[in-house]
């Protein structure tokens, strides 16, 4: 024996239905963005960290460096060196290094996919709410 559901009862099956699908379908959006938020922030976190480490071995070079400019001997051969400078009777060859630069692109940009998997996973819910409001 089924039991007979009232048109009021329904209706309030309806509408705290729809608006229940509403609040999930924001929950979602709102953790994705969240998450993407997070995950850029994370790694934008690393790579300053990776400058951080980079520049504090730069300016231990640069305090070798100043060092190494205070002796003599060391501004003569940097001078002819970098500068091409050359004392009476010597003769200066510069030999570049040919070596190839590779390039690497990098695409961290998985947003479009966490937006795209959570639109899809709202749309089974509704889908599967639909067929159960048939039966």
């Amino acid at each position: 024996m089924k039991k007979k559901v009232s048109k009021k009862s329904k209706r309030r099956l309806l509408i705290f239905g729809i608006l229940s699908i509403i609040a999930i379908g924001y929950f979602f959006v709102t953790l994705i963005g969240y998450t993407y938020s997070y995950i850029s922030l994370k790694n934008e976190e690393n790579n300053l960290k990776n400058q951080l480490v980079s520049l504090q071995d730069k300016k231990v070079n640069l305090k070798v460096e100043i060092q190494k400019l205070n002796d003599p001997e060391y501004v003569a051969r940097y001078a002819k060196e970098n500068y091409l400078y050359s004392e009476d009777g010597e003769y200066v060859l510069k030999i570049n290094d040919t070596t190839p630069v590779v390039n690497s692109v990098s695409n961290n940009n998985n947003y479009y996919l966490i937006i795209g998997v959570g639109i899809f996973l709202f749309l089974i819910v509704i889908f599967r709410l639909k067929k159960k409001e048939k039966k």
